[in-house]
């Protein structure tokens, strides 16, 4: 249970500080790919889980990508400028 609600809270951190910091919110989801490969090898999670050791390992795999993805993504000023900037931008 403990997994899951630290698996909650980081999703819901990078989806909160996305507009603004892009850079925090890929780093948040790096994290969230390796805690959720660390919560299914260290057993955490309960011992009936529905999903299978692979099909998790993937999905860490997944979350870690593409946190890694927006690290490189945003990598400059420029790239984190234009960002805010279509976030903030008034209609």
């Amino acid at each position: 249970m403990a997994a899951a609600i630290v698996w909650t809270i980081l999703l819901t951190a990078a989806c909160l500080v996305y507009p603004r910091r892009p850079r925090t919110a890929a780093m948040l989801t790096v994290c969230l790919g390796a805690w959720t490969g660390v919560a299914r090898l260290m057993h955490w999670n309960q011992p009936r889980s529905p999903i299978g050791f692979w099909p998790a390992m993937a999905l860490g795999a997944f979350w870690f990508g593409l946190g890694v993805f927006g690290l490189v993504k945003f990598r400059t000023a420029n790239a984190r400028a234009a960002h805010i900037g279509y976030w903030t931008a008034k209609e």
